[in-house]
């Protein structure tokens, strides 16, 4: 898509210091003891992780768990909270726009996902340029807490996306020691999503928030130049165990739409929780066969009624509403409207192109990344 080419405040030479875009490296995870006296760790990495651990030969009273406070910008030891930003760390809004609050997502191993839990704080005035911080704080049933920061950028000019944005759709990732019985162009081997991930951070790209793409493909919201989207598809194993620390290496946020009838649905998310990854809805029980329109989809055969109930309970399991894609890409006018009704940000298909300003959010189009493509062709695509 062509794009203004209006001076980029991450680009361009201000009079005054620009905003850095500086993405977090991946947080290795701390790893706390279980034994009676825990030792106190104090602020690392400039602050950005903090460990508190409980002193003493008394112990603790009775029923009072002892495991180390834990206070990470991107993500905690195992057992416990793990905490990320939905959209981009660093948000671009134009002066005059309005800051369009995305959120976060937070999930500890005995409580689960702990969204609802989530407290903001933090002001954004939009009519003055500037930088302010929005912090994102969660504490579990034990009283450990974890945060997250956003930096939002409050700017007067920006080069803009014009005219539309590019929604990815991933499917599988594997590696070459472990490739699967059959290829199809589904699957993507890890070294290529290595190259693609490392280009988009080479280059600047932008992640938006659900809430920013459907404001942009409404008219009544800015993106900055080079924004873009990445999903994947049906949480699957390889994605799970070798896509997400790829997205961890390189710092890149982005969905994974789970379909939540998999027995182990909801403990996907627990154990594969990080501070990159939304889990979204990939629906409850449509994934599979019995409908009569497109890829022949369940959602065909049944009333707007019937679909509002698996969005729903899909919704209970992930504790989230923001995104749904549609399985097999097959869409109908009830399913529309369960997707309106559900609260549901934003709807994509398997339709293969960029979304378009004025184009419906309950079936947005995305753009097909296969296995096929090499890193020339990958870079054609997300440019338009």
């Amino acid at each position: 898509m062509t794009q203004s080419r209006r001076p980029h405040p991450r680009t361009r030479t201000a009079r005054t210091a620009r905003p850095t875009r500086c993405r977090r490296s991946s947080v290795a995870p701390l790893v706390v003891a279980g034994i009676a006296a825990a030792c106190v760790v104090g602020a690392l990495a400039w602050g950005i992780v903090s460990l508190v651990g409980s002193l003493g030969t008394g112990g603790a009273p009775a029923g009072v768990d002892e495991r180390a406070l834990v206070t990470d910008t991107a993500v905690s030891g195992p057992g416990e909270i793990v905490i990320g930003l939905n959209g981009d760390e660093d948000t671009y809004v134009l002066v005059g726009e309005e800051y369009l609050e995305a959120g976060a997502h937070a999930t500890e191993p005995t409580d689960g996902v702990l969204n609802d839990a989530i407290e903001v704080s933090g002001e954004v005035d939009t009519t003055k340029a500037g930088d302010y911080e929005v912090t994102y704080r969660v504490s579990d049933s034990s009283g450990h807490t974890a945060e997250a920061v956003r930096t939002v950028h409050v700017v007067d000019e920006m080069e803009t996306m014009q005219g539309g944005v590019p929604i990815l759709m991933y499917h599988y990732v594997y590696s070459a020691d472990n490739p699967p019985a059959a290829l199809d162009g589904n699957y993507l081997l890890d070294t290529k999503l290595e190259e693609q991930l490392a280009y988009l951070v080479e280059n600047d790209f932008y992640f938006p928030s659900y809430p920013e793409v459907r404001a942009f493909i409404e008219g009544e919201h800015s993106l900055p130049a080079r924004s873009i989207v990445l999903t994947f598809d049906d949480a699957e194993a390889g994605f799970l165990n070798v896509g997400i620390p790829i997205l961890e290496k390189y710092g890149v946020p982005a969905t994974s739409f789970v379909i939540c009838s998999d027995a182990d649905a909801a403990q996907k998310v627990v154990d594969h929780r990080s501070p990159y990854v939304s889990f979204q809805s990939h629906s409850y029980g449509l994934h599979q066969a019995g409908g009569t329109i497109g890829h022949g989809g369940l959602i065909s055969a049944l009333t707007k009624d019937q679909i509002a109930e698996d969005l729903t309970h899909a919704q209970e399991i992930l504790g989230t509403t923001e995104a749904f894609a549609y399985p097999f890409g097959d869409v109908t006018a009830d399913g529309q409207q369960a997707v309106r009704e559900a609260g549901i940000l934003c709807a994509f298909t398997t339709q293969n192109s960029w979304a378009h300003v004025g184009d419906d959010v309950t079936a947005l189009p995305r753009v097909r990344i296969s296995g096929e493509y090499e890193l020339a062709g990958f870079v054609a695509l997300v440019n338009g």
